[in-house]
Protein backbone atom coordinates (compact mmCIF):
# COMPACT_ATOMS: atom_id res chain seq x y z
CA UNK A 1 0.00 0.00 0.00
CA UNK A 2 0.85 3.51 -0.35
CA UNK A 3 0.48 6.28 1.64
CA UNK A 4 1.03 9.15 -0.60
CA UNK A 5 -1.53 10.99 -2.94
CA UNK A 6 -1.61 10.37 -6.81
CA UNK A 7 -0.75 13.89 -7.62
CA UNK A 8 2.71 13.29 -9.18
CA UNK A 9 3.27 17.09 -8.29
CA UNK A 10 3.46 16.10 -4.25
CA UNK A 11 4.84 12.58 -4.70
CA UNK A 12 8.53 12.63 -2.38
CA UNK A 13 11.06 10.48 -1.91
CA UNK A 14 10.56 8.20 1.00
CA UNK A 15 13.23 8.73 3.32
CA UNK A 16 15.36 5.15 5.60
CA UNK A 17 17.40 5.95 8.58
CA UNK A 18 21.02 5.53 7.05
CA UNK A 19 23.56 4.05 9.47
CA UNK A 20 27.37 3.70 7.89
CA UNK A 21 27.91 0.35 10.78
CA UNK A 22 31.29 1.79 11.74
CA UNK A 23 32.38 -0.85 13.65
CA UNK A 24 32.01 -3.73 10.84
CA UNK A 25 33.21 -0.89 7.75
CA UNK A 26 36.02 0.77 8.77
CA UNK A 27 37.95 -3.24 8.63
CA UNK A 28 38.05 -2.43 4.85
CA UNK A 29 39.55 1.17 5.17
CA UNK A 30 43.27 0.97 4.92
CA UNK A 31 44.50 3.77 6.89
CA UNK A 32 48.28 3.02 6.09
CA UNK A 33 49.69 0.84 3.44
CA UNK A 34 53.00 -1.68 4.20
CA UNK A 35 53.20 -3.73 1.69
CA UNK A 36 56.33 -5.73 3.48
CA UNK A 37 54.14 -7.61 5.41
CA UNK A 38 54.26 -11.58 4.58
CA UNK A 39 50.79 -12.93 3.71
CA UNK A 40 51.30 -15.70 6.22
CA UNK A 41 49.65 -13.45 8.93
CA UNK A 42 46.37 -12.91 7.26
CA UNK A 43 45.86 -17.00 7.40
CA UNK A 44 47.08 -16.99 10.74
CA UNK A 45 44.98 -14.13 12.18
CA UNK A 46 42.32 -16.25 10.40
CA UNK A 47 42.40 -19.25 11.77
CA UNK A 48 43.00 -18.34 14.86
CA UNK A 49 39.81 -15.82 15.19
CA UNK A 50 37.84 -18.43 13.65
CA UNK A 51 39.20 -21.67 15.14
CA UNK A 52 37.09 -21.31 18.53
CA UNK A 53 34.32 -20.70 16.37
CA UNK A 54 34.69 -24.12 14.95
CA UNK A 55 35.68 -25.97 17.67
CA UNK A 56 32.10 -24.92 19.19
CA UNK A 57 30.34 -26.04 15.88
CA UNK A 58 32.39 -29.30 15.90
CA UNK A 59 31.58 -30.50 19.71
CA UNK A 60 27.89 -29.37 19.11
CA UNK A 61 27.44 -31.58 16.35
CA UNK A 62 29.71 -34.46 16.77
CA UNK A 63 30.17 -34.33 20.49
CA UNK A 64 27.38 -36.99 21.37
CA UNK A 65 28.84 -39.40 19.02
CA UNK A 66 29.16 -42.98 20.69
CA UNK A 67 31.96 -44.12 20.23
CA UNK A 68 33.06 -40.47 21.57
CA UNK A 69 35.23 -38.91 18.69
CA UNK A 70 38.46 -36.87 20.36
CA UNK A 71 39.44 -33.52 19.27
CA UNK A 72 43.11 -33.25 18.25
CA UNK A 73 44.59 -30.19 18.79
CA UNK A 74 47.13 -30.30 16.21
CA UNK A 75 46.80 -31.82 12.54
CA UNK A 76 50.24 -34.13 12.99
CA UNK A 77 49.28 -35.35 16.22
CA UNK A 78 46.98 -37.70 14.51
CA UNK A 79 46.87 -41.07 15.58
CA UNK A 80 45.93 -44.15 12.92
CA UNK A 81 42.96 -45.54 13.16
CA UNK A 82 41.53 -43.08 15.91
CA UNK A 83 37.95 -41.49 15.32
CA UNK A 84 38.93 -37.44 16.02
CA UNK A 85 38.03 -34.39 14.79
CA UNK A 86 40.76 -31.63 13.52
CA UNK A 87 39.97 -27.89 12.59
CA UNK A 88 42.46 -26.28 10.12
CA UNK A 89 42.79 -24.16 6.60
CA UNK A 90 41.52 -25.57 3.53
CA UNK A 91 44.45 -25.85 0.82
CA UNK A 92 43.15 -26.82 -2.62
CA UNK A 93 46.27 -29.04 -4.59
CA UNK A 94 45.94 -27.79 -7.76
CA UNK A 95 48.62 -28.34 -11.24
CA UNK A 96 46.28 -25.70 -13.02
CA UNK A 97 46.41 -23.18 -10.66
CA UNK A 98 48.83 -20.45 -10.98
CA UNK A 99 51.73 -20.13 -9.05
CA UNK A 100 54.01 -17.52 -8.94
CA UNK A 101 57.13 -19.68 -7.85
CA UNK A 102 56.36 -22.01 -11.00
CA UNK A 103 56.58 -19.17 -12.74
CA UNK A 104 59.89 -17.09 -11.70
CA UNK A 105 61.85 -20.49 -12.23
CA UNK A 106 60.50 -20.76 -16.02
CA UNK A 107 63.02 -19.07 -18.84
CA UNK A 108 62.05 -16.17 -19.41
CA UNK A 109 61.09 -16.58 -23.27
CA UNK A 110 58.43 -18.80 -22.47
CA UNK A 111 54.95 -17.35 -23.12
CA UNK A 112 53.10 -17.07 -20.07
CA UNK A 113 49.86 -19.05 -19.69
CA UNK A 114 46.61 -17.88 -20.77
CA UNK A 115 44.34 -17.00 -17.74
CA UNK A 116 42.03 -19.59 -17.12
CA UNK A 117 38.24 -19.32 -16.49
CA UNK A 118 38.73 -22.79 -14.05
CA UNK A 119 41.76 -24.35 -12.18
CA UNK A 120 39.95 -27.80 -11.74
CA UNK A 121 41.39 -31.19 -12.32
CA UNK A 122 40.66 -34.47 -11.52
CA UNK A 123 44.00 -34.68 -9.81
CA UNK A 124 43.51 -32.16 -7.45
CA UNK A 125 44.06 -32.70 -3.98
CA UNK A 126 42.30 -31.33 -0.50
CA UNK A 127 44.22 -30.96 2.70
CA UNK A 128 43.89 -29.45 5.71
CA UNK A 129 46.69 -27.54 7.39
CA UNK A 130 47.37 -25.41 10.86
CA UNK A 131 50.90 -24.24 12.08
CA UNK A 132 51.68 -27.45 12.72
CA UNK A 133 51.52 -28.69 8.92
CA UNK A 134 48.94 -30.41 6.97
CA UNK A 135 47.26 -33.66 6.32
CA UNK A 136 45.72 -34.79 2.70
CA UNK A 137 41.70 -35.23 3.03
CA UNK A 138 39.95 -37.92 1.37
CA UNK A 139 36.81 -39.92 1.18
CA UNK A 140 33.43 -39.71 -0.22
CA UNK A 141 32.66 -36.49 1.88
CA UNK A 142 35.69 -34.65 0.03
CA UNK A 143 34.37 -35.28 -3.40
CA UNK A 144 30.62 -34.39 -2.64
CA UNK A 145 31.50 -31.18 -1.04
CA UNK A 146 32.53 -28.00 -2.44
CA UNK A 147 35.90 -26.44 -1.00
CA UNK A 148 38.25 -23.69 -2.08
CA UNK A 149 41.82 -22.44 -0.20
CA UNK A 150 41.79 -20.69 2.55
CA UNK A 151 38.18 -21.73 4.33
CA UNK A 152 38.28 -22.37 8.04
CA UNK A 153 36.50 -25.98 8.77
CA UNK A 154 36.20 -28.85 11.04
CA UNK A 155 36.39 -32.54 9.93
CA UNK A 156 35.59 -35.85 11.45
CA UNK A 157 37.32 -38.83 10.73
CA UNK A 158 40.63 -41.40 10.92
CA UNK A 159 44.01 -41.48 9.56
CA UNK A 160 44.42 -44.06 7.50
CA UNK A 161 47.42 -46.81 6.23
CA UNK A 162 48.70 -44.39 3.83
CA UNK A 163 49.14 -40.97 6.51
CA UNK A 164 45.43 -39.48 5.02
CA UNK A 165 42.82 -38.42 7.14
CA UNK A 166 39.78 -40.36 5.67
CA UNK A 167 36.64 -37.66 6.16
CA UNK A 168 33.40 -38.54 7.58
CA UNK A 169 31.94 -35.38 7.74
CA UNK A 170 32.70 -31.84 7.62
CA UNK A 171 31.50 -28.62 9.72
CA UNK A 172 32.05 -24.89 9.18
CA UNK A 173 31.24 -22.00 11.46
CA UNK A 174 27.87 -21.51 9.80
CA UNK A 175 25.84 -18.17 10.11
CA UNK A 176 26.85 -15.52 12.00
CA UNK A 177 24.87 -13.53 14.72
CA UNK A 178 22.19 -11.09 13.76
CA UNK A 179 20.09 -8.49 14.55
CA UNK A 180 16.78 -8.88 14.14
CA UNK A 181 15.17 -5.34 12.92
CA UNK A 182 12.12 -3.37 14.61
CA UNK A 183 8.33 -4.80 12.67
CA UNK A 184 7.53 -2.04 10.38
CA UNK A 185 3.65 -1.20 10.25
CA UNK A 186 1.82 -3.90 7.64
CA UNK A 187 -0.14 -0.29 6.00
CA UNK A 188 2.97 1.62 5.58
CA UNK A 189 4.20 1.77 1.88
CA UNK A 190 7.08 -0.10 1.29
CA UNK A 191 10.60 1.22 1.02
CA UNK A 192 13.22 -0.24 -1.51
CA UNK A 193 17.18 0.11 -2.23
CA UNK A 194 18.38 -0.31 -5.65
CA UNK A 195 21.13 -2.42 -6.14
CA UNK A 196 22.96 -2.00 -9.72
CA UNK A 197 26.34 -3.34 -10.75
CA UNK A 198 28.17 -3.11 -14.39
CA UNK A 199 27.41 0.21 -15.78
CA UNK A 200 30.10 -0.55 -18.33
CA UNK A 201 30.53 3.19 -19.35
CA UNK A 202 32.73 3.15 -22.10
CA UNK A 203 33.16 -0.03 -23.02
CA UNK A 204 31.86 -1.88 -26.21
CA UNK A 205 28.56 -3.15 -25.03
CA UNK A 206 27.68 0.27 -23.11
CA UNK A 207 24.05 1.83 -24.15
CA UNK A 208 23.78 5.34 -23.78
CA UNK A 209 19.67 5.05 -23.88
CA UNK A 210 19.70 2.44 -21.34
CA UNK A 211 21.40 4.67 -18.82
CA UNK A 212 19.37 7.23 -19.32
CA UNK A 213 15.99 5.11 -18.90
CA UNK A 214 17.71 4.17 -15.78
CA UNK A 215 18.28 7.94 -14.45
CA UNK A 216 14.95 8.37 -15.26
CA UNK A 217 13.46 5.47 -13.34
CA UNK A 218 15.24 6.27 -10.11
CA UNK A 219 14.74 10.26 -10.33
CA UNK A 220 10.83 9.23 -10.75
CA UNK A 221 11.12 10.63 -13.92
CA UNK A 222 9.78 7.30 -15.97
CA UNK A 223 6.65 6.42 -16.65
CA UNK A 224 3.20 7.08 -15.06
CA UNK A 225 2.01 8.21 -11.75
CA UNK A 226 2.16 4.48 -10.12
CA UNK A 227 5.37 3.99 -11.38
CA UNK A 228 6.62 7.51 -10.27
CA UNK A 229 4.98 6.32 -6.67
CA UNK A 230 7.10 3.00 -6.87
CA UNK A 231 10.19 5.01 -7.98
CA UNK A 232 10.05 7.68 -4.96
CA UNK A 233 9.73 4.36 -2.40
CA UNK A 234 13.46 3.75 -3.38
CA UNK A 235 15.01 5.55 -0.83
CA UNK A 236 18.83 4.31 -1.69
CA UNK A 237 21.06 2.95 -5.02
CA UNK A 238 24.12 1.46 -4.62
CA UNK A 239 26.18 0.96 -7.64
CA UNK A 240 28.24 -2.37 -7.12
CA UNK A 241 31.61 -2.07 -9.19
CA UNK A 242 32.72 -1.92 -13.17
CA UNK A 243 30.92 1.78 -13.82
CA UNK A 244 33.99 2.60 -16.08
CA UNK A 245 35.55 0.30 -18.39
CA UNK A 246 38.46 1.98 -19.71
CA UNK A 247 38.03 1.87 -24.10
CA UNK A 248 40.84 0.09 -25.79
CA UNK A 249 43.24 2.18 -26.98
CA UNK A 250 45.71 1.43 -30.11
CA UNK A 251 49.05 3.08 -29.54
CA UNK A 252 50.40 4.87 -33.14
CA UNK A 253 54.00 4.66 -32.88
CA UNK A 254 54.29 7.21 -35.71
CA UNK A 255 53.14 9.73 -33.93
CA UNK A 256 55.56 11.93 -31.69
CA UNK A 257 55.22 11.93 -27.97
CA UNK A 258 55.77 15.18 -25.55
CA UNK A 259 57.44 14.75 -22.59
CA UNK A 260 56.87 10.80 -23.67
CA UNK A 261 53.81 10.16 -23.37
CA UNK A 262 50.78 10.98 -25.63
CA UNK A 263 47.53 12.85 -23.42
CA UNK A 264 45.29 11.17 -26.38
CA UNK A 265 45.79 8.20 -24.73
CA UNK A 266 44.01 9.55 -21.43
CA UNK A 267 40.33 9.32 -21.85
CA UNK A 268 38.25 11.11 -19.55
CA UNK A 269 34.96 11.31 -21.19
CA UNK A 270 33.67 7.54 -19.59
CA UNK A 271 34.38 9.49 -16.02
CA UNK A 272 32.56 12.35 -17.22
CA UNK A 273 29.35 10.46 -18.35
CA UNK A 274 29.51 8.74 -14.40
CA UNK A 275 29.75 11.96 -13.00
CA UNK A 276 26.63 13.55 -14.87
CA UNK A 277 24.70 10.05 -14.35
CA UNK A 278 25.74 10.54 -10.44
CA UNK A 279 24.91 14.07 -10.90
CA UNK A 280 21.58 13.12 -12.18
CA UNK A 281 20.21 10.23 -9.57
CA UNK A 282 22.16 12.19 -6.54
CA UNK A 283 19.66 14.85 -6.91
CA UNK A 284 17.09 13.16 -6.10
CA UNK A 285 18.38 9.82 -4.17
CA UNK A 286 21.03 8.87 -1.64
CA UNK A 287 23.77 7.10 -4.08
CA UNK A 288 26.93 4.95 -3.10
CA UNK A 289 29.59 4.06 -5.50
CA UNK A 290 31.61 1.05 -5.22
CA UNK A 291 34.78 0.05 -6.94
CA UNK A 292 35.08 -2.57 -9.19
CA UNK A 293 37.74 -4.31 -11.59
CA UNK A 294 37.59 -1.84 -13.97
CA UNK A 295 37.52 0.76 -11.67
CA UNK A 296 40.05 3.75 -11.49
CA UNK A 297 40.75 2.24 -7.58
CA UNK A 298 43.09 -0.15 -6.17
CA UNK A 299 43.33 -3.40 -7.44
CA UNK A 300 43.99 -5.11 -4.16
CA UNK A 301 40.77 -6.23 -2.27
CA UNK A 302 39.27 -4.34 0.09
CA UNK A 303 39.11 -2.08 -2.83
CA UNK A 304 39.26 1.55 -1.62
CA UNK A 305 36.54 4.20 -2.50
CA UNK A 306 37.15 6.17 -5.89
CA UNK A 307 38.85 9.50 -5.26
CA UNK A 308 36.22 12.01 -5.26
CA UNK A 309 37.80 14.05 -7.77
CA UNK A 310 36.73 11.99 -10.80
CA UNK A 311 33.25 13.81 -9.94
CA UNK A 312 33.24 17.02 -9.56
CA UNK A 313 29.62 17.29 -10.08
CA UNK A 314 28.02 14.56 -7.77
CA UNK A 315 30.21 15.26 -4.74
CA UNK A 316 28.42 18.73 -4.52
CA UNK A 317 25.40 16.68 -3.51
CA UNK A 318 25.53 14.95 0.14
CA UNK A 319 23.03 12.50 -0.97
CA UNK A 320 26.74 11.15 -2.85
CA UNK A 321 29.09 9.00 -1.45
CA UNK A 322 32.04 7.03 -2.24
CA UNK A 323 32.62 3.75 -0.45
CA UNK A 324 34.93 0.49 -0.18
CA UNK A 325 34.50 -2.70 -1.81
CA UNK A 326 33.54 -4.98 -0.36
CA UNK A 327 30.83 -2.64 1.59
CA UNK A 328 28.17 -2.44 4.94
CA UNK A 329 25.66 -0.16 5.59
CA UNK A 330 22.40 -0.66 6.73
CA UNK A 331 19.09 1.16 6.37
CA UNK A 332 16.11 0.98 8.63
CA UNK A 333 17.96 -1.32 10.69
CA UNK A 334 18.10 -3.92 8.10
CA UNK A 335 21.86 -4.67 7.14
CA UNK A 336 23.48 -4.77 3.75
CA UNK A 337 26.77 -6.36 3.04
CA UNK A 338 27.93 -6.53 -1.16
CA UNK A 339 31.36 -6.88 -3.11
CA UNK A 340 31.73 -5.88 -6.72
CA UNK A 341 31.84 -9.99 -7.75
CA UNK A 342 35.68 -10.54 -7.14
CA UNK A 343 35.42 -12.78 -4.47
CA UNK A 344 32.16 -15.09 -6.07
CA UNK A 345 34.75 -15.20 -9.32
CA UNK A 346 37.49 -16.02 -7.99
CA UNK A 347 36.07 -19.31 -6.09
CA UNK A 348 33.63 -19.70 -9.58
CA UNK A 349 37.77 -20.67 -10.58
CA UNK A 350 38.23 -23.39 -8.03
CA UNK A 351 35.13 -25.46 -8.52
CA UNK A 352 33.23 -27.73 -10.70
CA UNK A 353 29.60 -26.08 -10.72
CA UNK A 354 28.92 -23.54 -12.65
CA UNK A 355 26.04 -22.35 -10.12
CA UNK A 356 27.22 -18.69 -8.62
CA UNK A 357 24.49 -17.95 -6.29
CA UNK A 358 24.92 -21.20 -4.37
CA UNK A 359 28.97 -20.12 -3.96
CA UNK A 360 28.11 -17.42 -2.86
CA UNK A 361 25.49 -18.91 -0.18
CA UNK A 362 28.11 -20.52 0.69
CA UNK A 363 30.34 -17.81 1.56
CA UNK A 364 28.04 -17.18 4.25
CA UNK A 365 28.06 -21.06 5.68
CA UNK A 366 31.86 -20.32 5.90
CA UNK A 367 31.41 -17.13 7.58
CA UNK A 368 34.03 -15.57 5.14
CA UNK A 369 33.47 -13.53 2.41
CA UNK A 370 36.55 -14.23 0.27
CA UNK A 371 38.42 -17.10 1.27
CA UNK A 372 40.91 -17.65 -1.81
CA UNK A 373 42.58 -14.16 -0.44
CA UNK A 374 45.34 -13.87 -1.00
CA UNK A 375 45.74 -16.86 -2.45
CA UNK A 376 44.78 -16.27 -6.40
CA UNK A 377 42.73 -13.65 -5.06
CA UNK A 378 44.71 -10.29 -4.61
CA UNK A 379 44.22 -8.30 -0.88
CA UNK A 380 46.21 -6.18 1.66
CA UNK A 381 48.32 -8.12 3.83
CA UNK A 382 46.96 -7.48 6.88
CA UNK A 383 48.79 -8.47 10.11
CA UNK A 384 46.22 -8.06 13.21
CA UNK A 385 42.72 -8.92 11.27
CA UNK A 386 40.93 -10.76 8.62
CA UNK A 387 38.21 -7.98 7.49
CA UNK A 388 36.63 -10.56 5.42
CA UNK A 389 35.19 -12.60 8.06
CA UNK A 390 31.65 -11.93 8.61
CA UNK A 391 31.48 -11.19 11.83
CA UNK A 392 27.59 -10.59 11.18
CA UNK A 393 24.97 -11.69 9.04
CA UNK A 394 23.26 -9.36 6.51
CA UNK A 395 20.24 -9.25 5.71
CA UNK A 396 20.95 -8.35 2.41
CA UNK A 397 24.07 -9.97 0.98
CA UNK A 398 24.53 -8.76 -3.36
CA UNK A 399 27.27 -9.55 -5.48
CA UNK A 400 27.70 -7.44 -8.63
CA UNK A 401 28.99 -8.21 -12.19
CA UNK A 402 27.62 -12.08 -12.48
CA UNK A 403 26.57 -13.46 -15.12
CA UNK A 404 22.97 -13.38 -14.42
CA UNK A 405 20.02 -12.16 -12.27
CA UNK A 406 19.54 -15.13 -9.40
CA UNK A 407 18.38 -14.61 -5.85
CA UNK A 408 17.68 -16.63 -2.87
CA UNK A 409 15.95 -16.35 0.97
CA UNK A 410 18.86 -18.24 2.93
CA UNK A 411 17.59 -19.32 6.54
CA UNK A 412 20.37 -19.67 9.03
CA UNK A 413 20.45 -21.95 12.33
CA UNK A 414 19.45 -19.75 14.45
CA UNK A 415 16.52 -17.90 12.41
CA UNK A 416 18.83 -15.56 10.12
CA UNK A 417 17.18 -14.63 7.46
CA UNK A 418 19.25 -13.25 4.67
CA UNK A 419 18.10 -12.28 1.00
CA UNK A 420 21.31 -13.34 -1.55
CA UNK A 421 21.13 -11.60 -4.87
CA UNK A 422 23.67 -12.12 -7.91
CA UNK A 423 23.88 -8.49 -10.11
CA UNK A 424 24.42 -9.13 -13.30
CA UNK A 425 26.20 -6.48 -15.40
CA UNK A 426 23.91 -3.63 -16.46
CA UNK A 427 26.02 -2.80 -19.74
CA UNK A 428 25.39 -6.58 -20.59
CA UNK A 429 21.19 -7.34 -19.27
CA UNK A 430 19.80 -3.75 -18.55
CA UNK A 431 18.94 -5.50 -15.42
CA UNK A 432 18.90 -4.18 -12.22
CA UNK A 433 17.10 -5.43 -8.43
CA UNK A 434 14.81 -4.07 -6.29
CA UNK A 435 15.02 -5.34 -2.78
CA UNK A 436 12.03 -4.72 -0.43
CA UNK A 437 13.42 -3.81 3.19
CA UNK A 438 9.97 -4.97 5.01
CA UNK A 439 10.18 -8.14 3.55
CA UNK A 440 13.53 -9.04 2.03
CA UNK A 441 11.53 -10.01 -1.22
CA UNK A 442 13.38 -9.12 -4.66
CA UNK A 443 12.95 -8.70 -7.94
CA UNK A 444 14.82 -7.62 -11.13
CA UNK A 445 13.72 -4.30 -13.86
CA UNK A 446 14.81 -4.47 -17.22
CA UNK A 447 15.63 -1.92 -19.38
CA UNK A 448 17.20 -3.53 -21.96
CA UNK A 449 16.26 -1.81 -25.12
CA UNK A 450 16.93 -4.81 -27.71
Amino acid sequence: MSNMTSDPSTIERRKATFDSLGSLQENFVISTRDYKLQYAHLYYMRLMLMRPILLQQAIKKWGSLDPKAKHVDKVLDVQQGEISYLVGTVYMEMKMKPNILNDITKDHWITAQPDRPKYTDDSDSVYLEDESGRVKLTGAKVNQDLFVTGVIMGVLGSEDTNGDFQVVDVCYAGEGAQEQPAPMETDEADKYVALVSGLGIGGNEFKPLELDLLAEFLTGELGNTKEQIDSANIVRVVLAGNSIVTPEIIEDDTKAKKYGYDRSTYITEPANILDRFLQDIGSSVSVDIMPGESDPSSVTMPQQPIHSALFPSARLYSTFQSVTNPYWSSLDNISLLGTSGQTIDDIYKYVKSEDRLQMAIKTLNWRHMAPTAPDTLWCYPFKDRDPFIMKETPHIYFIGNQDKFATELVEGSQGQKTRVVMLPSFAATGTIALVNLRTLECHSVSFATK
